[in-house]
């Protein structure tokens, strides 16, 4: 049995065996000395498998799970409740029976076996049999309880996640600006943690909980022995330690993370990328054909792939966070009182990048996790931005193409609705 579910089957014994072993010794030493002591070798009590086997053995199996099983397994896993999960199940008296009875025959089958140990052979010495008995056993419990690796409480899969695994279960994949490489964000710690390899480690773990939780109120534990008491012994457990539940995130939730990160993590190398290359166009096109490419292939296979077409306005929009962040730099509002004009394009800038980009986090107010946005990312790189006026002259351009796109668009719907007008007209005569 110690060997059942990798070892994790003593986990469960050895607070039973030691509530056993101090009843059984305590009632043994009671009725030695009751009897007459040790030295009374005509103690045809102790002799006796029915009386002194049954006896000890029935007042263990009353006892123990009476008044010990519960308090000693709080004392060694530190888990409140278990004592008044105890009380409830042996408060049926089939159970009380059950149990007492099933420890008069063990306690009958095992006497002759105990009974020499510790009564020693007549003309033996008690240190040559008893004692290596005792050295033995000791040795074979050491190694049943202690002396194997990943021994653990047996528990269904998904149902126990460790905590030093939560920062790879709920992490992203995400362009590192700052290595310029993809790597693994870790949305609980709020930090890169390393290579897209751990990312899918961490996925493939909390797939693993969502299977177990999908189709029921069932929870995940952080506490491995909570997690036991949970599937095995105590649902009420979960309502005791809520501070050990583990809320794992959906797949659409990380989905939506990672993709309002990736905007944000492609605007601002696309505008890094910008101050290092003379050919920022071009430039600017390959950044995020990399980028895209790098996560599209360590997520492959999984929900998250992004398509190359949702980036054909970026170069515009970077134009607009560049404006925007230099006139950040150039007037900051706590030194300087703002005009009526740059309130009025910020606010037009503000609303050009989210209409092409909803998800993208411009400011660090907007940050749900740390150095997430575009400003934190290139107060970060040190960026100081173009002149003012160079950035003003860009937007000009954009914005001008922009409004042009705009007319054009409204003048063929008003043609479009014309021509139709007509046609109809001409089909009706």
């Amino acid at each position: 049995m110690p060997k059942l579910y990798h070892g994790g089957v003593t986990s469960i014994i050895l607070p039973f065996a030691i509530s056993n072993a101090i009843v059984a010794g305590s009632l043994y030493g009671m009725l030695d000395l009751a009897t007459g002591g040790p030295n009374n070798n005509n103690n045809k009590i102790l002799q006796t498998p029915w009386i002194c086997g049954s006896g000890i053995g029935g007042g263990v199996g009353y006892i123990a799970p009476n008044y010990l099983y519960g308090p000693i397994m709080e004392s060694m896993y530190g888990l409140d409740g278990l004592t008044q999960s105890m009380n409830t199940i042996m408060s049926y008296s089939m159970t009380t029976e059950l149990s007492v009875v099933t420890g008069m025959v063990a306690g009958t089958l095992l006497h002759p076996m105990l009974y020499y140990p510790i009564h020693g052979i007549k003309g033996q010495k008690w240190q040559y049999f008893s004692g290596s008995a005792l050295c033995i056993t000791s040795a074979a419990l050491a190694y049943v309880y202690y002396g194997r690796e990943n021994v653990g409480l047996p528990i269904p899969d998904g149902s126990f996640i460790d905590s030093n695994k939560m920062a790879l279960v709920d992490s992203v994949l995400r362009y590192n600006n700052t290595t310029n490489a993809v790597e693994t964000y870790s949305l609980e710690k709020e930090k890169f943690i390393g290579s897209p390899t751990q990312c899918i480690e961490g996925q493939r773990i909390a797939d693993t909980s969502r299977s177990y939780t999908a189709n029921s109120n069932k929870v995940v534990f952080d506490d491995r022995v909570i997690a036991f008491v949970y599937a095995w012994w105590d649902a009420k457990a979960k309502d005791r330690y809520p501070e050990h539940i583990v809320n794992i995130k959906s797949q659409d939730e990380l989905h939506q993370i990672q993709n309002s990160m990736t905007y944000t993590d492609v605007a601002v190398a696309t505008i890094l990328s910008a101050d290092k290359e003379s050919d920022n166009q071009a430039n600017s096109k390959d950044v995020v054909m990399n980028i895209i490419n790098n996560l599209n292939t360590q997520n492959e296979g999984r929900q998250g792939q992004l398509k190359s077409t949702s980036f054909k306005q970026l170069e515009d929009v970077t134009v607009a966070i560049e404006l925007l962040m230099t006139m950040k730099i150039d007037q900051p509002s706590s030194t300087t009182t703002k005009t009526h004009d740059d309130d009025a394009l910020r606010q037009t800038l503000e609303q050009f990048i989210k209409k092409r980009y909803p998800t993208l986090t411009l400011y660090t107010l907007e940050e749900q996790y740390k150095d997430e946005s575009v400003e934190s990312q290139l107060k970060n790189a040190k960026w100081i931005g173009s002149e003012y006026t160079d950035a003003v002259k860009r937007w000009t351009h954009v914005h001008e193409k922009e409004t042009y796109r705009i007319w054009r668009n409204r003048s063929l719907i008003v043609v479009s609705g014309i021509l139709l007008s007509i046609a109809g007209s001409l089909l009706q005569r």
